[in-house]
């Protein structure tokens, strides 16, 4: 996000630089821009900082208007975004094309490229673009609008709107937006960019659960569900809870083709073809990811930083949810946890649905909770089994409560020795067990066989998916 604000500063600059040369810095050659102006500091700010010139020698027209085709290319270049080429007649045609392809543009507008976008606009594609949540959950300083776009941007100083005489704040919604405003909005971000709180910490590459040693050969005898009240694993005798399913699968069902898919059929389950990808795996072709045969994804939503505790959207989510849909692919989310209570953990899972509430998904919202090595600064170093347990039950009930399906993610040395299995027994289960047969004793409805899978469209290695859905 930091990157993105960055980007958007620099873009919205380059908006207002004409070829118009600047004067001295510290002085406004401009006879339309007063210092009794609401909007002087802003453009003497920039001035001063050889970032904004006139559209004359003496003049910089304040009241200017910017339009849609302007707006659309700066703000969609800053975002990391390049525009097809087109055979319209306007030079910002392919930007525009761009915006309605990717749910930038509000189907409510009816603007060309060379009309003048106003305050609330802007504020939409703003925030559409760079995915902004909302700071705050307070009621709308403004009197004029409860737009979540205008009050995102007022949430992070961005948009402050104007107080009147009756002492009311207004937004002015329909006012077309100004190079005087837009001057106000590049400082309004600049001065963000640098005040806002450091990302949380996140790894350059996302952690793995640590592979499991010892794992038992899945042809052995002994690796089959036991009736018995407990088994052993890694030396340690694992209890079996009295309320929690058996898996019920035939192991020699489990297929893997020619794509290096896995599939499963039989008289009770048949199965999906799923991965799992956050920003890590960059922009991806999902046309060509459903082509190649994958019908489910579930997308990283957010995570929690593991040294500063604060949740963060992953920057491709929307990017990935948008385009995924389109193509025909059923989604669900997880949300990577570094929740220490309960408390968090429910913040965790709010904060899931309340970005969700614009979509609709099909597949679970997973709690993703995953150990730092110790030798960091992790702030989950310590945490006990007791509340790693109480976070997922936490979690998946907020989840399920808020009509989601939820589901818990880890692999055997967590799901046999960490958890309390006899409380999340009611939860479906995302197994982690890189093998070709698991051994895994309990029943899981999704199982995540591999990390280093090659789909079509997406770079790189990617983790792959089977979900096993009962017949009825």
């Amino acid at each position: 996000m930091k990157q993105r604000m960055c980007s958007l500063f620099l873009a919205l600059v380059l908006l207002l630089s004409l070829a118009v040369p600047a004067a001295a810095a510290g002085t406004l050659p401009f006879t339309d821009v007063k210092e009794s102006d609401w909007f002087y500091s802003y453009v003497k700010t920039m001035y001063d900082n050889e970032l904004v010139s006139g559209t004359t020698p003496t003049t910089f027209s304040p009241q200017d208007t910017v339009t849609l085709g302007e707006a659309l290319k700066f703000i969609l270049n800053a975002a990391g975004y390049t525009a097809p080429t087109t055979s319209g007649k306007n030079w910002a045609s392919g930007y525009y094309q761009l915006a309605q392809e990717k749910g930038f543009l509000n189907s409510s507008w009816s603007l060309g490229l060379n009309d003048a976008i106003n305050r609330l606009q802007i504020a939409e594609l703003i925030v559409n673009v760079l995915g902004v949540e909302r700071k705050q959950q307070t009621a709308s300083p403004f009197t004029d609008t409860s737009d979540v776009a205008a009050l995102i941007l007022s949430d992070h100083g961005i948009f402050e709107g104007t107080t009147e005489r009756d002492g009311k704040t207004y937004f002015y919604p329909q006012r077309n937006i100004s190079r005087a405003e837009i001057s106000t909005v590049i400082c309004r971000v600049n001065e963000f960019k640098k005040n806002q709180e450091q990302t949380p910490d996140e790894p350059d590459n996302p952690p793995d659960i640590p592979d499991d040693p010892g794992t038992i050969d899945p042809d052995d005898d002994n690796s089959k569900p036991t009736s018995g009240k407990y088994f052993y694993y890694q030396g340690h005798k694992v209890y079996i809870p009295d309320n929690i399913a058996l898996r019920d699968y035939d192991a020699s069902l489990f297929q893997l083709d020619e794509n290096g898919y896995m599939h499963y059929e039989s008289d009770l389950y048949t199965s999906t073809v799923g991965v799992d990808v956050s920003r890590y795996q960059g922009n991806i072709d999902w046309a060509q990811v459903k082509a190649s045969g994958v019908d489910f994804a579930i997308l990283r939503l957010g995570y929690r930083g593991y040294g500063t505790g604060k949740i963060v959207l992953d920057t491709y989510f929307r990017q990935n949810i948008q385009e995924a849909q389109a193509n025909g692919i059923e989604i669900g989310v997880y949300f990577f946890s570094q929740a220490i209570n309960e408390a968090e953990a429910v913040e965790e899972a709010q904060y899931c649905m309340d970005v969700l509430q614009n979509y609709s998904i099909t597949y679970p919202i997973v709690f993703d909770w995953e150990p730092y090595s110790n030798n960091t600064n992790a702030r989950t170093n310590g945490l006990s089994d007791k509340m790693l347990t109480k976070c997922a039950v936490a979690f998946c009930q907020a989840v399920e409560d808020g009509g989601y399906e939820s589901m818990v993610y880890s692999n055997l040395s967590y799901f046999y020795l960490h958890f309390d299995m006899s409380k999340l027994a009611e939860f479906p289960l995302w197994l982690a067990n890189y093998v070709k047969k698991t051994n895994f004793r309990y029943h899981f409805d999704m199982w995540q066989y591999s990390c280093t899978g090659t789909v079509p469209g997406i770079k790189g290695n990617v983790d792959m998916n089977i979900r096993l859905i009962p017949k009825t």
